[in-house]
């Protein structure tokens, strides 16, 4: 056992150390023509029962559906010879005493129901008899006379044993049409009283089931109650020698069973039809000899070697071929990727092919692209970040310096605010009280999110302050959404913009400039319009400003719009940020777009 365990993996180790090609060649022997030989032989060998079983699930199949459509056609004759009873004409000419042949003749021909239902059924029905028992009645095709000779035949007295119900039975055609045998639809028919009126007769066309069994090329027989043979469809055993094998199939449904007859091995199959609500029934009845069913077999073994043993060698040689191109084109790869590995980045440009060892080299090539890439921007960034981190403390060290005592900034301007109102200076005292706000939110504002709300209040008092200043030639609208006030944003971004506005577009107007804010939501964001009718801007000076707002420089002694862009990019990333539409001499709107963060979200 220990020399099999070492011979074993000795063998391993050596398939493992050979060269890619042949170890490829070596598991496509062993993985896949070895299993794939092995599996063609049972298949080989397995086709013979696979294909008898296959024939006897067609016969089944088949069958089955040749009695269903032989079923609906029946039962829909069945269904229409109903229609006759409680028939008030027909009950009339049973019960009528006749006293001359023209009143008969009238009543016949007054009677349409035969020529009604031979233009629905003619396919199917070929001729209608009534047997009734008037002796006053003239005979013809359609009206029969019961008499005795009639009523003591057995297929007469097999319908008044029914009492109404449907009796199928195998008789001959009336004499003036053939004397032929064929199928026939027998029942007698009543009054609503339950008098007799007569026997009804329909005379089916076997011309119409012949074609259904003639339709297959398997030898078919179709019986009537396992005693009269309906229709064939060619030679074969003798009836007689088949009816002995009926009693072993099943009475109901599909039945299949192995017969063997005259020494012949026959696949047998049965389908029952119930004729409606009769005790009555047909079966169609197959037989197909083994002997055909082998010949087919035989035939597609002999194919199966012969596809078998071409795609044996021709999958050979392709393996053959696709190992050495493989293991060639892997060998390159390899070397490609040591020099890479070595920091030699200079790669040819491709392996060649549209494989996938081309798209994992092209793979390669873009990793290194985008490595190298990568190291620019990383350096790029941490330059950034020394950037940002000497423009903070710079910023940090301007609001030091602006919070000098701002106890005694906000005492001096609440004491000049009280001196305004003993001195009954009602602007005065609201302006300083309005200033206070806008300085005690300066000095205080920072990297935290403030509401919507004190953003707006903010604003409110920096232009009321201007009112005071411009009088009548500065008016706004502020409009929040519904709902929007206490979401949270970064705190001084409505009045830079603001400020900007009259500064820039309304404090060289003439006339009156006026400044609508606006914010709403749409969807996950947040939506701030700042629009004012003043000077504008200029297309090239909008360009420039546009640039100028893109550009991270961070060197700007003041806080404007490129300032408060920056900031909300910085916070919120570059989805997000200022974006502005101006025409000479209109006017101009600032759109701010933020995420929308919730009350009691940080």
């Amino acid at each position: 056992m220990n020399r099999r365990r070492k011979g074993a993996g000795q063998l391993l180790k050596n398939l493992l150390e050979t060269r890619l090609s042949a170890r490829m060649f070596f598991l496509y022997i062993i993985g896949g023509a070895l299993p794939m030989i092995l599996i063609g032989i049972y298949l080989i060998f397995g086709t013979n029962q696979i294909l008898i079983r296959q024939a006897e699930r067609a016969e089944l199949t088949e069958l089955e559906l040749l009695g269903s459509e032989t079923s609906e056609m029946l039962s829909s004759i069945n269904m229409a010879s109903k229609n006759f009873y409680f028939d008030e004409k027909l009950e009339e000419i049973a019960g009528k005493q006749y006293q001359e042949y023209q009143e008969i003749v009238k009543d016949y021909m007054d009677y349409k129901e035969f020529a009604n239902f031979g233009n629905f059924y003619s396919r199917i029905v070929s001729w209608i008899s009534i047997y009734m028992r008037n002796d006053t009645i003239s005979e013809n095709a359609h009206f029969v006379k019961a008499d005795e000779e009639v009523e003591k035949e057995n297929w007469y007295q097999s319908v008044l044993s029914r009492d109404g119900g449907a009796v199928w039975q195998y008789m001959p055609l009336p004499l003036a049409l053939d004397h032929r045998d064929t199928l026939t639809l027998t029942r007698l028919l009543k009054t609503q009283r339950g008098e007799e009126i007569g026997v009804l007769v329909l005379y089916l066309r076997l011309e119409r089931l012949q074609e259904q069994v003639n339709s297959r090329d398997t030898h078919t027989r179709m019986l009537l109650n396992d005693t009269w043979e309906i229709a064939s469809n060619g030679q074969g055993p003798k009836f007689g020698q088949v009816k002995l094998h009926l009693d072993e199939m099943e009475e109901e449904g599909v039945s299949q069973k192995n017969v063997r007859i005259d020494g012949t091995e026959y696949v047998m199959t049965t389908y029952q039809i119930p004729l409606g609500e009769s005790s009555d029934y047909l079966k169609l009845l197959s037989l197909k000899s083994y002997k055909d069913i082998l010949e087919h077999a035989n035939h597609q073994n002999r194919w199966s070697v012969l596809i078998f043993l071409f795609s044996a060698v021709f999958s050979v040689v392709m393996i053959l071929l696709f190992s050495r191109s493989f293991s060639n084109r892997v060998a390159r790869f390899h070397h490609q990727m040591q020099k890479a590995a070595a920091g030699n980045f200079d790669l040819e440009p491709s392996l060649g092919g549209n494989d996938e060892i081309s798209e994992l080299y092209g793979y390669l090539g873009t990793m290194i692209g985008d490595i190298q890439h990568l190291l620019a921007e990383i350096y790029q960034e941490r330059l950034h970040a020394e950037q940002l981190k000497t423009q903070q403390r710079e910023a940090e060290f301007k609001v030091l310096a602006s919070q000098i005592n701002p106890h005694f900034l906000y005492n001096t301007l609440e004491t000049i605010r009280m001196k305004a109102r003993l001195n009954h200076q009602p602007e005065i005292e609201e302006l300083v009280k309005m200033l206070a706000k806008i300085l005690r939110k300066n000095i205080r504002a920072g990297s935290k999110e403030v509401s919507i709300q004190e953003e707006i209040q903010l604003v409110e008092c920096y232009l009321r302050i201007q009112q005071y200043r411009f009088g009548e030639r500065i008016q706004y609208e502020i409009f929040v959404e519904e709902g929007l006030k206490e979401y949270r944003i970064l705190p001084l971004i409505f009045q830079p913009l603001v400020e900007n506005s009259i500064i820039h577009g309304l404090e060289t107007k003439e006339g009156t400039g006026h400044i609508r804010i606006r914010v709403e939501r749409e969807e996950d964001v947040i939506l701030s319009y700042i629009q004012d009718d003043g000077l504008g801007i200029s297309s090239e000076r909008l360009a420039l400003l546009n640039q100028e707002m893109n550009r991270r420089n961070l060197n700007r002694p003041h806080i404007g719009i490129c300032n408060v862009h920056q900031r909300i990019q910085l916070k919120y990333g570059n989805d997000y940020g200022l974006s502005i539409t101006s025409i000479e001499g209109e006017m101009t709107q600032i759109l701010i777009r933020i995420p929308a963060t919730e009350p009691g979200c940080v």
